[in-house]
């Protein structure tokens, strides 16, 4: 016969072991600050649905073969609730003196009447020491008559014990202290007795659950330095976002306020690797607002960050962090050398601002075009002669620079094509291809004339002429015969491009008229003739 080895059962829930009169002991066991704030919880929102919306928990789940009902296991009907008495007095239904269950599930219950009921027990020492973390939940309660009666009960219980009590609640403290409204009173009750966090008790926090992570980390401020490392841990090695987007927020508090030189820059360093690999996008820019808000990043850093980080809203962020920085005017060089155009367009555009416009100019033949309208915008406020300025660029075909060339013809002027036509013929293939897209831009340029520049020596030139020739299939068609095999290709990408590869028709040319076309019933009719016999 084959027998086998099964584990313990849990079928039941503290909650219903609590229904079943387990004693406290018995139904959570040694459980941690979870336990008692999922115990409180299940008992609260099971008991509020059955006395306020009338709605009975039911439901099915699987035991073994079967469906068994969930009232089979725990009937939460047989849960104490309210009794009115006469002249408009009441009292919980329970057991007279109450059980140690009944006073737990009381202490949990949805109806405030019931809970503030159960905690004075504690004026006829019928309180049990066991429901001690529930009365600490309850400190944060929102009803005020219940809030009251917890915190005095807890202020007597604390009063008259020594550290080992505040030691064993200081997890639950940190937990219930996570409550925005009234928690922070019980943290501060219970670790005000301690002096600060013990280092056990933050130990068991953040290595626990995700509620437990998140309120050991808010915690960890009032810890110090001994905790920074806990909380890199978690920002380089959790799998939740929240969890490390707060522990570099942590982390970022701790090193500010320790004023230690070698442990800010320990921090950075972490900080910058954090948002280098760190593989949730979003969370790298919600870290970096966090540095920005508490003043981590000096300027030189942002500018550093906006120059060569290797994600563009951050380099955009830094950017605008630095700009708007008293002292962003120093750096200003290194935003000039970015690499990111738009971070340069961003530069270019403050160098009014910072006493410098006499540089600007010297913008105006940028790689990129972004930039080289941002410095025309600003020279032209001072009324500066553009034209000209571009016009004495270009007139020398032995100093000319390729952009110069598209900065003339970017400021739409069609007379100044004939500066620009000499430059096709230059020794600079750069150059060739620059005129002959700033010909294209003025319009000083037909079609036609395109298909010979297809034949250049310089790829890029061969490629601005096709370019350029995108709209023309006839004249790419010309081209299916060039001897360079890069045109080749080129025209028959651009050609499928237009759907009309291998085709007899043109957009040159006017395509035949259509064939009358006849419905599907006319050509019926048409071939239902009568027979001749």
């Amino acid at each position: 016969m084959t027998t086998y080895d099964l584990g313990p059962t849990r079928l039941y829930a503290p909650s219903e072991r609590l229904l079943h009169g387990k004693g406290v002991e018995s139904a959570i066991g040694s459980g941690g600050a979870e336990d008692w704030i999922r115990l409180d919880s299940c008992v609260h929102r099971v008991t509020y649905s059955n006395v306020f919306c009338g709605w009975k928990s039911t439901s099915w789940i699987r035991v073994g073969f079967w469906s068994v009902n969930t009232r089979e296991i725990a009937d939460w009907r047989r849960a104490p609730y309210w009794q009115e008495g006469l002249g408009g007095t009441g009292a919980p239904s329970w057991s007279l003196p109450p059980t140690e269950s009944e006073i737990a599930l009381c202490l949990c219950h949805g109806d405030p009447r019931v809970r503030a009921v159960a905690l004075a027990l504690d004026e006829s020492a019928e309180l049990p020491a066991s429901v001690l973390p529930l009365v600490l939940i309850r400190s944060a309660d929102t009803d005020e008559r219940v809030r009251a009666l917890a915190r005095a009960v807890l202020k007597r219980v604390l009063g008259n014990s020594d550290k080992a009590l505040p030691r064993q609640l200081a997890s639950l403290a940190v937990l219930v202290g996570m409550r925005r409204r009234y928690g922070a009173w019980a943290r501060e009750a219970v670790l005000g007795r301690l002096g600060a966090l013990p280092d056990e008790t933050l130990t068991y926090l953040l290595t626990n659950g995700r509620e437990s992570r998140l309120a050991g980390l808010e915690a960890a401020t009032m810890y110090g330095l001994p905790a920074m490392e806990q909380a890199w841990a978690l920002a380089e090695q959790d799998r939740d976002e929240g969890v490390r987007a707060l522990s570099v927020r942590t982390a970022i508090r701790l090193a500010l306020a320790s004023g230690q030189q070698a442990v800010l820059d320990d921090a950075k360093a972490r900080f910058f690797a954090h948002l280098d690999n760190d593989r949730a996008y979003g969370l790298r820019l919600n870290t970096f607002a966090t540095a920005m808000e508490t003043g981590f990043l000096h300027v030189d850093e942002l500018a550093t960050l906006a120059a060569t980080h290797r994600y563009r809203k951050i380099r955009r962020h830094a950017c605008a962090a630095v700009l708007a920085h008293p002292e962003g005017d120093v750096v200003l060089d290194c935003l000039l050398s970015a690499r990111d155009t738009f971070v340069r367009s961003a530069a270019v555009g403050r160098l009014r601002h910072a006493s410098r416009g006499h540089e600007l100019p010297r913008y105006l033949t940028d790689l990129s075009g972004g930039v080289r309208a941002r410095a025309c915008q600003e020279l032209r406020t001072e009324g500066y002669d553009l034209r000209a300025h571009y016009q004495a660029l270009c007139a020398d075909p032995a100093t000319v620079v390729p952009t110069a060339v598209l900065g003339l013809a970017e400021q739409g002027h069609p007379e100044d094509a004939a500066l620009l036509h000499p430059l096709l013929r230059h020794p600079h293939a750069g150059i060739r291809a620059r005129a002959l897209a700033a010909l294209r831009m003025l319009g000083a340029l037909p079609d036609d004339a395109l298909p010979p520049f297809a034949d250049d020596p310089d790829p890029g030139v061969r490629g601005t002429a096709l370019s350029a020739l995108r709209g023309t299939p006839c004249l790419l068609r010309d081209l299916l015969g060039s001897p360079r095999e890069d045109v080749r290709a080129r025209v028959e990408v651009l050609l499928e491009h237009n759907r009309i590869y291998r085709q007899s028709t043109c957009r040159c040319r006017p395509s035949p008229p259509p064939a009358a076309r006849r419905s599907r019933w006319a050509k019926l009719l048409a071939e239902l003739r009568p027979d001749p016999r």
